[in-house]
């Protein structure tokens, strides 16, 4: 029975081993080596997109930023109407003399 499975065994190594010619050697070493360029490219577009996503952050604390500035902006500017009364006041005064004398030539 030992010598059954030493035979079984011996038959089993010999038979599975794959011998393979100079050509398919040389097409596993080129898929080899295409592999390691595409994980080098890859490894350089991820460290690439990394750095991008840290850029992309930035910007957005900036911005963030920016609105903040912008919103106490908005509550230091008051309107400014009332500085002009004067001149409102001109042009309504001038506007009402308009119209009425308008009307009043249109009546008469």
């Amino acid at each position: 029975m030992k010598k059954l499975l030493i035979i079984s065994l011996l038959f089993s190594v010999g038979l599975s081993q794959v011998t393979l010619t100079e050509e398919e050697a040389v097409n596993i070493s080129n898929n080899i080596k295409e592999l390691q360029i595409q994980v080098d490219s890859l490894s350089t577009i991820d460290s690439l997109k990394t750095v991008e996503v840290d850029l992309l952050n930035q910007k957005i604390s900036l911005l963030e930023e920016q609105v903040k500035l912008s919103e106490k902006k908005t509550e230091l500017v008051k309107p400014s109407w009332y500085e002009n009364k004067w001149l409102y006041f001109t042009y309504g005064a001038g506007l009402s003399f308009g119209v009425t004398s308008l009307v009043y030539q249109i009546i008469k």
